[in-house]
């Protein structure tokens, strides 16, 4: 973990060299995911996001190793949450008939293959139901505590449509960056819903 904090940090050295695009206030759309915000924030690029599937999208305001909301549209059954970088760590598959207790099991799982399970612990509670759009899912909550790192929480939002998973995922880091964006990305999580073709 040490060595990717690093990495990360020597990259924001080089900022020049890194391009953040502006997400502007109004509907925002991932793939077949509809999204509203009503702040800008930045969406970060994939140099700076190796671990992301094609089709996700990061957003940050203070930079990803204090802030960021992920956004992970229309994961097919037996595709992972995050894109496989090591042959060693094999990462959880999603399944279409996954309950609400199992959907934050997995995410509890993936994100600590993210995170280096040898140096951290992820939880996730508070699991509740929530309308997303004419859609059923639920959110709940998300605590990671790193060995050698900052401590993050965090909430996702996630439901299962079409036999396609949808997951917008808020984490930052504990107490301030957490705090200072929790309303405005609660929103943001909220406001998503599938819009279908046609």
């Amino acid at each position: 973990m040490k060595t990717r904090i690093l990495f990360y940090c020597s990259m924001l050295l080089l900022g020049g060299c890194i391009t953040f695009y502006a997400v502007p206030p109004g509907e925002v759309k991932v793939s077949q995911l509809a999204l509203n915000t009503t702040t800008t924030w930045n969406q970060a690029p994939a140099s700076w996001t190796r671990f992301s599937r094609s089709d996700s999208k990061t957003w940050t305001r203070n930079g990803i190793l204090l802030d960021r909301i992920m956004i992970i549209p229309g994961l097919e059954e037996g595709q992972a949450l995050f894109r496989q970088v090591s042959e060693a760590e094999a990462l959880p598959v999603f399944n279409a008939g996954m309950l609400p207790n199992e959907i934050a099991e997995f995410t509890e799982s993936s994100i600590n293959k993210l995170f280096g399970e040898s140096g951290s612990v992820v939880e996730t509670s508070g699991l509740r139901p929530q309308r997303f759009g004419n859609d059923r899912g639920v959110l709940f909550d998300l605590k990671v505590n790193l060995s050698d790192g900052p401590d993050y929480q965090g909430v996702a939002g996630a439901m299962i449509v079409d036999k396609k998973l949808y997951l917008v995922i808020y984490v930052a880091a504990v107490p301030y960056y957490y705090d200072a964006s929790l309303d405005d990305a609660m929103a943001i999580i909220e406001s998503a819903r599938v819009v279908y073709p046609g």
